[in-house]
């Protein structure tokens, strides 16, 4: 199992799109195809950025930047009850960002014994 370990540096990498994940099988149903998806997506502003076949996931970036983000001041919110959810519980798997403060670790779910 992974472990999120570390802290948030305030690097701003995360704030600048919001990602989203999706199921695969439903998803292309409703569209025909990974291209046609595509197209339909991009003419939204909405990425498509990758999948996950084996677990049926498909993983959309919606390029937003947060409105709470500075370059000069970083988060506006960290550290307060106003930060919300979302920020606070990324990243909930590794993604890829160089200068994030978080790592992931495999951590057995049995406690080892003394055997």
């Amino acid at each position: 199992m992974l472990v999120r370990k570390g802290e948030c540096h305030q690097c701003g990498e995360c704030c600048q799109s919001v990602n989203m994940t999706v199921v695969r099988d439903v998803t292309l149903r409703q569209h025909g195809s990974l291209d046609e998806l595509k197209r339909y997506m991009q003419f939204r502003g909405i990425r498509v950025v990758g999948e996950d076949i084996e677990n049926n996931h498909l993983f959309y970036t919606l390029d937003v930047p947060c409105s709470e983000w500075s370059d000069e001041a970083g988060c506006r919110v960290h550290g307060t009850p106003e930060k919300p959810l979302l920020c606070l519980k990324y990243p909930t798997q590794p993604d890829g960002i160089e200068a994030c403060g978080y790592r992931f670790e495999e951590e057995s779910i049995f406690p080892e014994s003394g055997r």
